[in-house]
């Protein structure tokens, strides 16, 4: 497996300078992981799990950095999973036989909705120029398969209701989980994931900073706090 690359200094600073303290922002990890042929890769720091008697919702977010498994090296898959014990209730990512970005798992295999997919189609292959930022929301249903809406590079300065239709996958499926894993496995040199997030609203994912602004805020933050001493 490829080294994790983190920047602790910008992630402390951070904290103190967005706010995401709040509680409905449960987990965020704002550094890149690079997942390459690896089957259970648990994200750093998780401590959360929903069983089959759960209800409410939760939102997820990851970013995918020019992936080195793309449309060019298949037959391939990643993606984050939702897993029970040793059972995979959920993928979202690239399935390995979509060739596309999708979900996989309990679900079956669904391509994902992108308001720029390939012609003639509604999915969108995987390149390796890629930036896509998948957010993932699960409504859990008790003793039942839950409903999962998946958005494909949604706007997030709008609201969730305001969310085009064409890049919004909505489907069933049984996403109850244990623990969360970054999967990567096949073709290509992996997948470099990237602000990680899991909230309880719409509006406190879409809060997160993305990688770039992030940066400049925690060295916005930085600086400040050289100047105070």
């Amino acid at each position: 497996m490829k080294p994790i690359k983190k920047n602790l200094l910008v992630g402390v600073v951070l904290g103190a300078a967005t706010g995401l303290g709040n509680a409905a922002v449960l987990y965020h990890y704002s550094g890149s992981i690079v997942v390459n042929e690896t089957w259970n890769y648990a994200l750093p720091g998780l401590n959360l799990s929903r069983a089959a008697a759960a209800s409410g919702t939760l939102y997820f977010k990851y970013t995918v950095n020019n992936p080195g498994s793309n449309n060019t090296t298949e037959q391939y898959y990643a993606g984050m999973s939702f897993f029970d014990g040793d059972a995979e209730h959920l993928g979202v990512g690239n399935g390995w036989d979509p060739w596309a970005y999708s979900a996989f798992g309990s679900a079956g295999n669904i391509d994902l909705k992108s308001a720029t997919p390939e012609p003639g189609a509604t999915y969108q292959q995987v390149r390796s120029t890629d930036t896509t930022t998948i957010v993932l929301r699960v409504d859990f249903n008790s003793f039942a398969n839950d409903n999962i809406t998946v958005w494909l590079n949604p706007n997030l300065a709008q609201t969730e209701a305001a969310q085009n239709s064409a890049l919004t996958t909505t489907f069933s499926a049984d996403a109850n989980f244990d623990r969360i894993y970054l999967r990567e496995g096949g073709g290509g040199s992996g997948w470099n994931f990237s602000n990680i997030a899991v909230a309880e609203t719409f509006s406190e994912i879409a809060a997160v900073p993305e990688p770039s602004a992030a940066l400049l805020g925690g060295l916005g933050a930085l600086a400040l706090l050289r100047r105070r001493r």
